[in-house]
């Protein structure tokens, strides 16, 4: 069951004055630091505080300024290679802290809005999900929060990998992907969920993927948990009409009875123009599901969407084999 929380996208607003994006005094260097990890509830006595305080040392005998990002991944590395797990409540302080740092730039408000939108994600996340990440994720999360905060700021990681503001979610998904990958190496044969509330619902689902694409149903399992829940209900609504979708792979062969068949199905009458993109989506039915579980549909960059997803989906919402987001509004 997912935890209640009360939470307003407002709590991710900058405020320059108080956090710069950088830090051009020792004095003030500290005072930053040291409430940074007073959240985080760590003392002076314990191996990360004491890491962290050496490494920022170090950058600033080298550097009097030191830019916000650099500091919050000392801090990040540092609680990494000392193996810290916070709890949910200290990780969504520091996705507090972290994100009223970061630079603030006189952009768009749709650019704006939209690093609001990938913070908020992450903190909905965090709420709903966190407690049950396995601690190979929970010792990475600092680190993958500092990268998408990154990417917010300057279009790269601290790796210097270029992201697009519109790939930020794509890039924390799959990020949190590879963290819970390690684990797989130490799971046993037998299949288990990541999940104690995997439901008989989503095991219905791992079966029909798994039907579909032939993949490992472990595999599965793990695509299927860091999926968007958008995705998620996508697919869910795909393999819902397993049998239609077999059904219509036989039909397609010849367009006439195929066009019958939906128009039975549907009611009303399609044009030509709508059952060419029908036929289109159901002959590459596999490729978009295992594109989707990939995170292979990158939007681009100046407006957001992946035109060959948009164009297969537009064949299924035709076909009502996925539900369209108007309806689902209504």
């Amino acid at each position: 069951m997912k935890q209640d929380y009360n939470i307003n996208k407002k709590h991710f607003s900058r405020n320059k004055d108080e956090y710069n994006d950088g830090i051009d005094s020792l004095s003030r260097y500290r005072n930053k630091i040291r409430q940074l990890l007073d959240v985080l509830k760590l003392k002076e006595s314990e191996e990360t505080y004491k890491k962290v305080m050496e490494d920022l040392q170090i950058k600033f005998t080298v550097n009097n300024y030191i830019p916000w990002t650099t500091i919050i991944k000392i801090v990040a590395d540092s609680c990494v290679v000392n193996k810290q797990i916070f709890s949910q409540s200290e990780l969504c302080d520091f996705l507090t802290i972290a994100t009223k740092g970061i630079e603030q730039k006189e952009e768009k408000l749709a650019v704006t809005r939209m690093e609001t939108d990938v913070t908020f994600n992450i903190y909905k996340d965090i709420m709903e999900n966190y407690q049950n990440f396995q601690n190979s994720l929970k010792v990475d999360y600092p680190r993958i929060i500092v990268d998408v905060l990154s990417i917010l700021e300057r279009g790269t990681d601290t790796k210097g990998k270029k992201v697009g503001l519109y790939g930020a979610e794509r890039y924390y998904q799959i990020r949190k992907s590879e963290a819970m990958a390690k684990v797989l190496l130490q799971i046993p044969s037998t299949l288990s969920y990541p999940n104690e509330d995997f439901d008989e619902e989503k095991d219905g689902l791992i079966e029909s993927l798994n039907q579909i694409t032939s993949r490992n149903k472990r595999e599965l399992v793990e695509s299927v948990a860091n999926l968007p829940n958008s995705d998620t209900k996508k697919l869910s609504d795909l393999c819902l009409n397993h049998s239609k979708l077999q059904k219509y792979c036989e039909l397609i062969r010849n367009e006439e009875e195929f066009r019958c068949e939906v128009q039975k199905e549907l009611g009303r009458e399609i044009t030509d123009n709508q059952l060419q993109h029908a036929i289109i989506s159901i002959r590459k039915i596999k490729t978009y599901i295992e594109s989707v579980l990939d995170g292979k549909f990158i939007p681009h960059d100046t407006h957001g969407i992946n035109h060959v997803r948009h164009n297969l989906e537009y064949g299924y919402k035709l076909m009502g084999l996925i539900e369209s987001k108007r309806r689902r509004q209504q």
